[in-house]
């Protein structure tokens, strides 16, 4: 797992494993996943696939952490 919390960009949480992650970075290493008008950027390939498997176990959690971090 990687340490993304120091960019200087927007974040986001990463629903699967908790960690805030910043969004530009994922992007860059190919981390991060468009779906459904929402971007969702991960910290590892493995936290990604496992969001892909079942995005809407995950989802909810996304939502309430941006409502929450406006």
């Amino acid at each position: 797992m990687r340490d993304t919390s120091a960019g200087s960009g927007p974040k986001i949480l990463d629903p699967v494993c908790d960690m805030i992650v910043d969004v530009a970075d994922a992007r860059e290493h190919g981390l991060a996943l468009e779906m459904d008008d929402r971007e969702y950027a991960f910290c590892s390939a493995h936290c990604l696939q496992t969001f892909a498997k079942s995005p809407q176990r995950f989802r909810a959690k996304v939502d309430a952490w941006i409502a929450a971090n406006p």
